[in-house]
């Protein structure tokens, strides 16, 4: 019993080993990893840093170079000379940077180059064991995380830029994102709601209106009359009599036929008909 509870131990501790070898990351080294310790160390990855930043970012954005004009203006000189896939790393990584300008902050052009600079500089090969560098750029306002990883070639193959903001700050562009878009959302409702008000005049043309009582009466008694008109000889019909008494007690209002009586009935034009 004994010998079985001392191999389940050692198992125990051979997994728990294992485990943590595998989660331990070490930060500012790249021992015991594909990148070189002689080519990837803290200088060299610093300068590396500066140059992207300030050889490359900045000196793009003072020669008047945005993201929607990157293509037109660099492709060929990047692409031509080195690679399509540092071309694409190096378009993204200028789009982040140049999205995250105004937060950094500086006083003007003139004063660019030494109102943002690479601050201080951390590495480690991640789980992946890939090289990430985190960079970090220092401006008037704010600082950022710059991360570039690399290959074992030294070649980028991600750069992006992160401002560093405080916990208000963050809640406020929160809130205010959320406002943004309940606000968009209610307007949208609202108009959905004015076009179809509209829809009446728009395709129906405005309400029908409606007949009254009396209307109602006249249009009962032509049709009426209308059917006399068709007929040969009904001076002896005793059904079109009452018709015709309760078309015109309608007409006049009245509740029975007791006011008058109809003595009878003459034919004066075949071809009548109300107009």
């Amino acid at each position: 019993m004994k010998q079985k509870m001392l191999v389940l131990g050692v198992m125990l501790s051979c997994l728990i080993g294992l485990t943590a070898c595998g989660e331990d990351v070490k930060s500012n080294s790249v021992e015991g990893s594909r990148y070189s310790s002689d080519i990837f160390t803290q200088e060299s990855l610093k300068g590396f840093a500066e140059a992207i930043e300030d050889n490359n970012f900045e000196m793009w954005y003072l020669q008047g170079i945005t993201p929607d004009n990157f293509e037109q203006m660099l492709y060929f000189d990047i692409a031509l000379s080195s690679s399509d896939e540092r071309y694409e790393v190096l378009a993204s990584g200028y789009d982040s940077w140049y999205k995250a300008l105004n937060d950094l902050g500086y006083n003007s052009e003139a004063t660019l180059a030494s109102d943002l600079f690479v601050k201080e500089v951390s590495y480690e090969v991640n789980k992946d064991g890939v090289l990430v560098v985190d960079a970090v750029v220092q401006g008037t306002k704010h600082a950022a995380d710059m991360e570039i990883y690399l290959s074992n070639r030294g070649e980028p193959t991600d750069i992006g830029v992160t401002v560093q903001k405080t916990t208000s700050e963050k809640l406020e562009n929160a809130g205010l994102n959320t406002l943004l878009g309940m606000g968009m959302a209610f307007a949208i409702l609202i108009l959905i709601s004015l076009i179809i008000s509209l829809f009446p005049l728009l395709f129906g043309g405005g309400k029908k209106k409606k007949e009254s009582d009396k209307e109602i009466a006249q249009k009962a008694m032509d049709n009426t009359i209308s059917q006399i008109a068709e007929q040969e000889d009904l001076s002896s019909d005793a059904e079109l009599v009452a018709v015709i008494a309760a078309a015109i007690a309608a007409y006049e209002g009245s509740a029975g036929t007791d006011g008058f009586r109809v003595r009878s009935i003459r034919k004066v034009n075949n071809n009548w008909k109300k107009h």
